[in-house]
Parts: structure tokens; sequence; C-alpha cells
């Protein structure tokens, strides 16, 4: 199973799914550092979301260019 997450503290995790494990399993963590295109990639969507909001169609998907 993989599951990713985003380090809010030291101490602290936001998943991105919930876990299908039972209470008082083992997790075992593999940090991977973000490369410099990873984070202006992630960052261009979180900017991207905040200015469209919620309420906005999704244009993914919308077919041919204009």
């Amino acid at each position: 199973m993989q599951i990713q997450a985003e380090i809010e503290d030291s101490t602290h995790l936001k998943l991105r799914q919930p876990l299908d494990a039972k209470v008082g399993s083992v997790i075992i963590l593999e940090i991977i550092e973000p490369s410099e295109r990873d984070e202006f990639a992630s960052g261009s969507a979180a900017l991207l979301e905040r200015a469209y909001g919620e309420g906005e169609p999704d244009y993914s998907e919308a077919g041919e260019p204009i």
C-alpha cells in the first residue's frame, strides 16, 4: 500500500487519503525529497486551485484548446 502525506510539523503528517490499517499497526515511512520541478508544479497547482475555487468546473478534460 502506498499513501502520500505532507509533513505538517516534526510529529504530524497530513494524509492525502485514509489508511486501510488496523489500530496498532506498525507503519514504516520513506521520506522522498521533492525536486525543484516538483515544488514548482505543486505550487502552481495550489495557486490555480486558490484562484478558481471549489465551485469552478474542472477544465482539465474540456477538449480541444482554443
